[in-house]
């Protein structure tokens, strides 16, 4: 969780101070056993490219990233029965969300 909160803050580093807007959600999701979190910014957004490969080992789109953080989230929280994944926002942004069974 705080991986992809500090990925989110990272993400807004160039947008306005009045426009930056980081909002964390937790949800109920019966129909799945669990709960679903997100974390959504008000950064650039993800290309096409980088979407498809964002939970890639090693790949990365900051200069001084090592491309694990991602990965290592998604392994952490498959290994307790859940899933990760990203979507892009319109007009900008990014909201990573995950899902993990609330027993």
């Amino acid at each position: 969780m705080l991986n992809l909160i500090v990925n989110a803050i990272q993400a807004m580093k160039d947008v306005a101070e009045g426009a930056r807007e980081l909002q964390i959600s937790i949800d109920a999701v019966p129909s799945e056993g669990g709960v679903r979190v997100g974390v959504q910014d008000t950064g650039p957004g993800l290309n096409p490219e980088s979407l498809s490969r964002l939970f890639e080992p090693f790949y990365t789109t900051k200069p001084e990233g090592m491309g694990m953080g991602l990965s290592i989230c998604r392994a952490i929280i498959e290994a307790h029965g859940g899933r990760l994944w990203a979507t892009g926002c319109e007009p900008q942004g990014a909201l990573f969300e995950f899902t993990i069974p609330a027993d």
